[in-house]
C-alpha cells in the first residue's frame, strides 16, 4: 500500500513539473515574440517622429516667399510677369495610353 502511494505522488510530482517546464518554456517563446515585436514598432515610432520633425520644418519654410514661389513654379507652373518661358521640343511626348499612334 505505501508503495503505491509512493509511486502515486512521484507519478503527480513528474507530470507537475514537465507542466511547468513545458509552460516556462511556451512563455519564454511568447516573451520573446512580443520582444520582437516591441522592437519593430519602437523603429517604426522613431522614423515616424523624423518624418513629423521634417514636416514641421517644411511648415515653417512654407511661408516664407521663397517657398512659396518655389511651390508656384512647381506646382502650379505659375512665372513672374515678364519671364520668358522656353518649352524644350527635343524630347519625346510621352504617350499617355500607352498605344504606338
Amino acid at each position: 500500500m505505501k508503495a503505491a502511494k509512493i509511486n502515486i505522488k512521484r507519478i503527480l510530482m513528474t507530470g507537475f513539473i514537465i507542466y511547468t517546464v513545458v509552460t516556462l518554456a511556451n512563455q519564454q517563446v511568447a516573451i520573446g515574440k512580443l520582444a520582437s515585436i516591441q522592437k519593430e514598432k519602437a523603429q517604426m515610432v522613431e522614423s515616424i517622429k523624423l518624418e513629423n520633425q521634417k514636416l514641421e520644418v517644411m511648415i515653417k519654410n512654407a511661408s516664407t516667399d521663397e517657398n512659396i514661389e518655389k511651390m508656384a513654379r512647381e506646382q502650379l507652373g505659375l512665372v513672374k510677369s515678364g519671364e520668358k518661358v522656353y518649352i524644350n521640343q527635343t524630347e519625346p511626348e510621352t504617350d499617355l495610353q500607352g498605344g504606338d499612334n
